[in-house]
Protein backbone atom coordinates (compact mmCIF):
# COMPACT_ATOMS: atom_id res chain seq x y z
CA UNK A 1 0.00 0.00 0.00
CA UNK A 2 1.58 3.29 -1.07
CA UNK A 3 0.90 6.67 0.49
CA UNK A 4 -1.91 7.64 -1.86
CA UNK A 5 -3.66 4.32 -1.35
CA UNK A 6 -3.25 4.67 2.41
CA UNK A 7 -4.83 8.12 2.52
CA UNK A 8 -7.70 7.16 0.22
CA UNK A 9 -8.39 4.03 2.24
CA UNK A 10 -8.47 6.02 5.48
CA UNK A 11 -10.86 8.55 3.93
CA UNK A 12 -13.09 5.66 2.93
CA UNK A 13 -13.06 4.36 6.54
CA UNK A 14 -11.05 1.32 5.56
CA UNK A 15 -8.40 -0.16 7.83
CA UNK A 16 -4.78 0.60 6.87
CA UNK A 17 -1.54 -0.95 8.09
CA UNK A 18 -0.68 2.35 9.80
CA UNK A 19 -2.17 5.78 10.32
CA UNK A 20 -1.46 8.15 7.39
CA UNK A 21 1.01 10.92 8.21
CA UNK A 22 0.73 14.54 7.11
CA UNK A 23 3.45 17.20 7.34
CA UNK A 24 2.92 20.49 5.51
CA UNK A 25 0.14 19.17 3.31
CA UNK A 26 -1.90 22.09 4.61
CA UNK A 27 -1.30 25.30 6.54
CA UNK A 28 -2.42 23.74 9.80
CA UNK A 29 0.18 20.97 9.52
CA UNK A 30 3.04 23.19 8.35
CA UNK A 31 6.35 23.99 10.01
CA UNK A 32 7.81 27.41 10.83
CA UNK A 33 10.47 28.58 8.41
CA UNK A 34 12.61 29.51 11.44
CA UNK A 35 12.29 26.01 12.91
CA UNK A 36 12.73 24.12 9.65
CA UNK A 37 16.55 24.53 9.25
CA UNK A 38 16.95 23.45 12.86
CA UNK A 39 14.94 20.31 12.16
CA UNK A 40 17.16 19.51 9.19
CA UNK A 41 20.27 20.00 11.29
CA UNK A 42 18.87 17.79 14.07
CA UNK A 43 18.21 15.06 11.50
CA UNK A 44 21.75 15.35 10.15
CA UNK A 45 20.55 16.59 6.75
CA UNK A 46 22.49 19.10 4.65
CA UNK A 47 21.38 22.75 4.85
CA UNK A 48 19.09 23.87 2.05
CA UNK A 49 17.62 27.17 0.91
CA UNK A 50 14.45 27.94 2.84
CA UNK A 51 11.44 28.86 0.77
CA UNK A 52 8.35 30.19 2.53
CA UNK A 53 5.11 29.11 0.86
CA UNK A 54 2.74 30.75 3.37
CA UNK A 55 3.86 34.31 4.07
CA UNK A 56 1.26 35.04 6.75
CA UNK A 57 2.46 32.27 9.07
CA UNK A 58 5.89 31.93 7.43
CA UNK A 59 5.70 28.21 6.78
CA UNK A 60 8.56 26.47 5.01
CA UNK A 61 8.37 24.19 2.02
CA UNK A 62 9.38 20.78 3.37
CA UNK A 63 11.88 19.01 1.12
CA UNK A 64 11.46 15.45 -0.07
CA UNK A 65 14.27 14.13 2.12
CA UNK A 66 12.39 15.23 5.23
CA UNK A 67 9.10 13.87 3.91
CA UNK A 68 10.86 10.56 3.24
CA UNK A 69 12.46 10.53 6.70
CA UNK A 70 9.07 10.74 8.41
CA UNK A 71 7.24 8.59 5.83
CA UNK A 72 4.84 11.44 5.09
CA UNK A 73 1.86 10.43 2.96
CA UNK A 74 0.78 13.84 1.64
CA UNK A 75 2.02 16.73 -0.46
CA UNK A 76 0.36 20.09 -1.02
CA UNK A 77 -0.82 20.90 -4.56
CA UNK A 78 1.15 24.14 -4.68
CA UNK A 79 4.40 22.16 -4.71
CA UNK A 80 3.76 21.50 -8.37
CA UNK A 81 4.04 25.21 -9.16
CA UNK A 82 6.43 28.15 -8.64
CA UNK A 83 9.31 25.96 -9.76
CA UNK A 84 11.29 28.74 -11.46
CA UNK A 85 13.73 30.94 -9.55
CA UNK A 86 11.93 33.95 -11.06
CA UNK A 87 8.87 33.04 -8.97
CA UNK A 88 10.79 33.80 -5.76
CA UNK A 89 12.45 36.83 -4.16
CA UNK A 90 14.89 37.08 -1.25
CA UNK A 91 13.68 38.08 2.19
CA UNK A 92 14.82 37.82 5.82
CA UNK A 93 12.98 35.94 8.56
CA UNK A 94 12.38 37.58 11.96
CA UNK A 95 15.37 35.73 13.45
CA UNK A 96 17.64 37.27 10.80
CA UNK A 97 18.08 34.17 8.66
CA UNK A 98 17.69 34.39 4.86
CA UNK A 99 14.81 32.87 2.96
CA UNK A 100 12.82 33.30 -0.21
CA UNK A 101 9.13 34.15 -0.55
CA UNK A 102 6.82 34.02 -3.59
CA UNK A 103 7.31 37.13 -5.71
CA UNK A 104 3.62 38.03 -5.48
CA UNK A 105 3.64 38.03 -1.66
CA UNK A 106 6.82 40.02 -1.08
CA UNK A 107 6.42 42.12 2.10
CA UNK A 108 7.11 45.85 2.05
CA UNK A 109 9.05 47.68 4.74
CA UNK A 110 7.05 50.52 6.33
CA UNK A 111 8.69 52.34 9.24
CA UNK A 112 8.99 49.81 12.10
CA UNK A 113 7.11 46.95 10.50
CA UNK A 114 6.71 44.76 7.47
CA UNK A 115 3.39 45.05 5.66
CA UNK A 116 1.39 43.11 3.09
CA UNK A 117 -0.84 44.91 0.60
CA UNK A 118 -3.94 43.90 -1.32
CA UNK A 119 -4.16 44.31 -5.08
CA UNK A 120 -5.68 47.75 -4.47
CA UNK A 121 -2.65 48.84 -2.45
CA UNK A 122 -4.30 48.76 0.97
CA UNK A 123 -2.21 47.52 3.90
CA UNK A 124 -4.01 44.35 4.98
CA UNK A 125 -1.31 42.60 7.01
CA UNK A 126 1.50 43.73 9.27
CA UNK A 127 4.36 42.29 11.28
CA UNK A 128 5.84 44.80 13.75
CA UNK A 129 9.50 44.47 14.67
CA UNK A 130 9.84 41.78 17.32
CA UNK A 131 6.86 39.76 16.09
CA UNK A 132 7.15 36.35 14.45
CA UNK A 133 4.12 36.36 12.17
CA UNK A 134 1.87 38.67 10.20
CA UNK A 135 -1.44 39.77 11.66
CA UNK A 136 -4.49 41.18 9.96
CA UNK A 137 -4.37 44.96 9.69
CA UNK A 138 -7.72 45.52 7.99
CA UNK A 139 -11.20 44.10 8.56
CA UNK A 140 -13.43 45.34 5.71
CA UNK A 141 -16.71 45.31 7.62
CA UNK A 142 -15.51 46.08 11.15
CA UNK A 143 -16.78 49.67 11.15
CA UNK A 144 -20.07 49.03 9.30
CA UNK A 145 -23.30 48.42 11.19
CA UNK A 146 -24.96 46.51 8.33
CA UNK A 147 -22.44 45.80 5.57
CA UNK A 148 -23.73 44.83 2.16
CA UNK A 149 -23.10 41.10 1.85
CA UNK A 150 -23.49 41.31 -1.93
CA UNK A 151 -20.02 42.91 -1.99
CA UNK A 152 -18.53 39.79 -0.38
CA UNK A 153 -15.93 38.91 -3.02
CA UNK A 154 -14.67 42.50 -3.17
CA UNK A 155 -14.38 42.55 0.63
CA UNK A 156 -12.56 39.21 0.66
CA UNK A 157 -9.92 40.74 -1.60
CA UNK A 158 -9.12 43.23 1.17
CA UNK A 159 -8.35 40.55 3.77
CA UNK A 160 -4.83 39.34 4.55
CA UNK A 161 -5.83 35.69 4.35
CA UNK A 162 -6.83 36.12 0.73
CA UNK A 163 -3.19 36.53 -0.31
CA UNK A 164 -2.73 33.28 -2.23
CA UNK A 165 -0.18 30.53 -1.86
CA UNK A 166 1.04 28.76 -5.00
CA UNK A 167 -0.21 28.36 -7.64
CA UNK A 168 -1.97 31.66 -6.97
CA UNK A 169 -1.48 34.14 -9.82
CA UNK A 170 0.50 31.57 -11.81
CA UNK A 171 -2.79 30.06 -13.01
CA UNK A 172 -4.74 33.28 -13.53
CA UNK A 173 -5.99 34.42 -16.91
CA UNK A 174 -7.63 32.66 -19.81
CA UNK A 175 -5.08 29.85 -19.83
CA UNK A 176 -5.25 29.32 -16.08
CA UNK A 177 -7.39 26.19 -16.04
CA UNK A 178 -5.06 24.40 -18.43
CA UNK A 179 -1.98 25.42 -16.44
CA UNK A 180 -3.59 24.26 -13.20
CA UNK A 181 -4.50 20.87 -14.66
CA UNK A 182 -1.07 20.39 -16.20
CA UNK A 183 0.77 21.32 -13.01
CA UNK A 184 -1.44 19.13 -10.85
CA UNK A 185 -1.06 16.17 -13.21
CA UNK A 186 2.71 16.61 -13.34
CA UNK A 187 2.94 16.63 -9.55
CA UNK A 188 0.69 13.59 -9.20
CA UNK A 189 2.65 11.60 -11.75
CA UNK A 190 5.90 12.38 -9.94
CA UNK A 191 4.87 11.10 -6.51
CA UNK A 192 2.83 8.36 -4.90
CA UNK A 193 1.85 10.71 -2.07
CA UNK A 194 -1.72 11.96 -1.83
CA UNK A 195 -1.94 15.45 -3.37
CA UNK A 196 -3.92 17.85 -1.19
CA UNK A 197 -5.60 20.81 -2.88
CA UNK A 198 -6.02 23.72 -0.47
CA UNK A 199 -9.11 25.73 -1.38
CA UNK A 200 -10.23 27.46 1.81
CA UNK A 201 -13.85 26.92 2.88
CA UNK A 202 -13.05 27.99 6.46
CA UNK A 203 -16.40 29.75 6.64
CA UNK A 204 -16.52 30.81 10.28
CA UNK A 205 -12.97 32.12 10.10
CA UNK A 206 -13.96 34.23 7.10
CA UNK A 207 -16.62 35.85 9.25
CA UNK A 208 -13.86 36.86 11.63
CA UNK A 209 -11.58 38.07 8.82
CA UNK A 210 -14.35 40.29 7.45
CA UNK A 211 -16.10 41.56 10.59
CA UNK A 212 -13.28 41.15 13.18
CA UNK A 213 -13.68 38.55 15.91
CA UNK A 214 -15.74 40.59 18.37
CA UNK A 215 -18.17 41.86 15.75
CA UNK A 216 -18.65 38.45 14.16
CA UNK A 217 -19.35 36.75 17.47
CA UNK A 218 -21.93 39.46 18.19
CA UNK A 219 -23.45 38.88 14.75
CA UNK A 220 -23.80 35.14 15.41
CA UNK A 221 -25.51 35.81 18.73
CA UNK A 222 -27.69 38.80 17.89
CA UNK A 223 -28.41 38.56 14.15
CA UNK A 224 -28.53 34.89 13.17
CA UNK A 225 -30.39 35.62 9.92
CA UNK A 226 -27.63 37.94 8.70
CA UNK A 227 -25.00 35.45 9.84
CA UNK A 228 -26.79 32.71 7.91
CA UNK A 229 -26.89 34.92 4.81
CA UNK A 230 -23.15 35.52 5.03
CA UNK A 231 -22.36 31.82 5.47
CA UNK A 232 -24.57 30.90 2.51
CA UNK A 233 -22.75 33.43 0.33
CA UNK A 234 -19.36 32.19 1.51
CA UNK A 235 -20.38 28.63 0.65
CA UNK A 236 -21.34 29.74 -2.86
CA UNK A 237 -17.99 31.49 -3.33
CA UNK A 238 -16.09 28.38 -2.29
CA UNK A 239 -18.07 26.07 -4.55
Amino acid sequence: MNSRDRVLAALNHQETERVPIDLSGYRSSGISAIAYPRLRAHLGLEPRRVRVWDIQQQLAIVDDDVLDRFEVDTVELGRGFALDDADWVDWTLPDGSPCQVPAWTAPERLEDRWVLRSKTGRVIGQMPDGALYFESAHFPWAAESEPDHSTLEEAMGECMWNIPTAPGPLVEGGDGDRLLVEGARRLREGTDRAVLGVFGCNLLEWGQFLYRNDNFLALLAAEPDRAHDLLERLTEVHT
